[in-house]
C-alpha cells in the first residue's frame, strides 16, 4: 500500500492536482484577507497582463476561439479512440476511459488554477466606484427620466452624422479589427486619466473579433474576456451601433474590473470621453437603453413619453437589436444565461445576471456629480 502511495505520489497527476489547493488559498486570501486582491493587482496582475496580454495582442485572431476549437477536435479524437478500442475489449475501453478521465482532470486542474492566478482574484478588488469617490443611492423615477432625457438628447447629436442604412439602422463603414483598434486607443486614452487602470503595452487589449460569432450569438454573449490569454473577445453578430460599447465593456475586464455593471458603467464613460462620435453614439446607446429598461419598469408613461421621441435611426437601432435578440432566443440561449448566472454567483456578484441593472445607479451617481 505505501509503495503504491509512493508511486502516485511522483505521478505527474498528482502534481496537477497540488494546483487545485493552491488555486483555492489564492481566491481564499483574495476573498477574505483585507486588501489582497488590490495589492496582487498592482504587483502581480499588471505584470502578468501587461506580458502576456501584449503578446497574445500580437496575434490577428481569437486564442481563446482557437483553443476552445482544439479543444473540442481534442474531445472527438477521445471519443473516437474509445470507440474504437471496444474492438480490443471491455478491459481495454476501461484502462483507455480512465486514461482520458485522468488527462480532463488534469486539464481542469490546470485551468481553475489559471484562472485563480490570471483573473479569480480581480473579483475581490475595490470597485471602480469605491476608487472614483462615486456613491450610489435610491433615485426616483423622475431622476430616472432626466437621466434618460439627457442620454436621448446626447445619442440624439451623436448619431445624427453617422452613417444610416437605408432602414435607418446605424452602420460602422470600416471593418470591425478597425473598430477594434480604435477601440483600443480610445480606451487607453481614457484609462490613462486613472493610475490604478493604467497597464499593458504594445499590442495589449485590442478586442479580437470572434470568427465563429453567430455561434455566440445563440448563447446571448455579446463579449467574453478570456483570462488565459488576456484577450476581448467580441461578437460582431449584432447591430453596430453596440459594438463600441461591447469592446470597451471587454477591455475593462482586461484592466480587472470584473463587476458587469461597473463594466457596463466604465464602458459608457470610456465612449463618451472618446473624440469619436461612432464611440460616443455606441456609448450612449448602450447607456440609454439599460436606463430606459429601467424606467419601463418604474413609470411606463414616462418611458412612453421619451420613446416616441425617438430620432428614426435611434428607433431603427433599438428594433434591430430587438429583432437581433428574439431571433437568437432559443433553449440554448437559456442555458448559457444559467451558467452566465451561476458564474457571476460564484464569484461574489450575489445579485448574478440580475447585476447588470446596477449600471443605471452608477450613471445616476455620476449625473448628479457632474
Amino acid at each position: 500500500m505505501k509503495t503504491k502511495i509512493k508511486d502516485f505520489l511522483k505521478t505527474p497527476f498528482f502534481y496537477f492536482l497540488l494546483l487545485l489547493p493552491f488555486g483555492f488559498a489564492l481566491l481564499a486570501s483574495a476573498r477574505f484577507v483585507p486588501g489582497f486582491a488590490d495589492w496582487y493587482y498592482e504587483a502581480i496582475y499588471k505584470n502578468l497582463g501587461g506580458i502576456f496580454g501584449s503578446a497574445t495582442g500580437i496575434l490577428p485572431f481569437s486564442l481563446m476561439e482557437a483553443g476552445i476549437l482544439s479543444a473540442v477536435l481534442l474531445l472527438a479524437e477521445w471519443v473516437i479512440r474509445l470507440v474504437l478500442k471496444g474492438k480490443e475489449g471491455k478491459e481495454a475501453v476501461l484502462k483507455y476511459f480512465c486514461s482520458v478521465l485522468k488527462n480532463i482532470v488534469s486539464i481542469a486542474c490546470v485551468i481553475f488554477f489559471l484562472f485563480a492566478v490570471f483573473s479569480g482574484t480581480n473579483y475581490y478588488r475595490e470597485g471602480f466606484a469605491e476608487k472614483t469617490g462615486l456613491e450610489t443611492r435610491d433615485s426616483s423615477a423622475e431622476e430616472l427620466y432626466d437621466l434618460c432625457a439627457f442620454l436621448l438628447d446626447e445619442a440624439a447629436v451623436y448619431g445624427e452624422n453617422l452613417l444610416h442604412k437605408e432602414s435607418g439602422e446605424t452602420v460602422f463603414a470600416p471593418t470591425d479589427f478597425n473598430m477594434a483598434r480604435r477601440a483600443k486607443e480610445n480606451f487607453e486614452s481614457f484609462a490613462g486619466g486613472y493610475d490604478f487602470m493604467e497597464m499593458g503595452f504594445g499590442k495589449f487589449g485590442t478586442p479580437k473579433p470572434v470568427f465563429f460569432s453567430e455561434a455566440m450569438a445563440y448563447l446571448k454573449i455579446s463579449g467574453v474576456y478570456s483570462p488565459y490569454t488576456f484577450e476581448a473577445n467580441v461578437n460582431t453578430a449584432g447591430p453596430d451601433f453596440l459594438k463600441g460599447a461591447t469592446m470597451m465593456h471587454e477591455q475593462s475586464h482586461l484592466r480587472g474590473f470584473m463587476n458587469e455593471s461597473e463594466a457596463n458603467f466604465i464602458a459608457y464613460l470610456a465612449c463618451i470621453r472618446s473624440d469619436d462620435d461612432y464611440f460616443r453614439y455606441s456609448g450612449t446607446a448602450f447607456a440609454l437603453l439599460h436606463s430606459m429598461n429601467a424606467l419601463y419598469s418604474a413609470d411606463y408613461e414616462l418611458w412612453y413619453e421619451l420613446r416616441i421621441k425617438y430620432p428614426p435611426y435611434l428607433d431603427a437601432d433599438m428594433r434591430a437589436q430587438n429583432a437581433y435578440i428574439d431571433a437568437h432566443d432559443t433553449k440554448v440561449a437559456e442555458v448559457s444565461n444559467a451558467v452566465n448566472d451561476t458564474y457571476l454567483k460564484l464569484n461574489d456578484q450575489k445579485d448574478g445576471v440580475r447585476s447588470y441593472g446596477k449600471m443605471v445607479d452608477l450613471l445616476l451617481a455620476y449625473r448628479r456629480s457632474l
